[in-house]
């Protein structure tokens, strides 16, 4: 019986010693970083100059950007950012966010956007909706693991 035990026992250690703790919910101080996160990204885009802007995702980031291919990489992201012409899409000239609705836990977030953009070539402003993947750093700030940007606007056709 004791061998029993002490096999139970040591089953159950190893069981809950292995069990990752539960992740933790984001902080108001994580939402707080999130949204000025956020608003860097609003000030950092910019056709000229989209280092600023490319930073802001993981160096393995992706883009997603409606009616064109999927954009890897960071150093992809700031290229496309600056010349769009290989995939047909606008150039962004700047963009501002609305109703945005954040959620996570641990190192993760997920964000959810309507936005307004203006790119060059087209008339007026176009509005926008994102959902955003972020990934806490080691240093605590956020980054973009992956973005997808689509329209408001039905496919054409319809």
């Amino acid at each position: 019986m004791t061998r029993t035990f002490l096999f139970t026992a040591a089953c159950l250690a190893l069981t809950l010693g292995c069990t990752p703790p539960p992740s933790a919910e984001l902080t108001d101080a994580d939402r707080d970083a999130i949204r000025q996160f956020l608003d860097e990204v609003a000030r950092n885009l910019s056709p000229e100059d989209n280092e600023a802007w490319a930073n802001g995702f993981t160096e393995d980031g992706l883009m997603m950007f409606q009616n064109t291919p999927t954009i890897r990489g960071r150093q992809a992201i700031r290229a496309w950012g600056e010349d769009t012409s290989e995939t047909g899409s606008p150039v962004a000239l700047s963009v501002s966010f609305s109703d945005i609705e954040i959620h996570g836990s641990g190192d993760w977030a997920w964000v959810t956007t309507n936005s307004t953009a203006t790119f060059e070539g087209v008339d007026g402003p176009v509005a926008l909706k994102q959902l955003v993947v972020l990934e806490r750093q080691p240093d605590g700030t956020w980054l973009t693991a992956a973005a997808h940007v689509s329209s408001n606007l039905p496919p054409p056709g319809n």
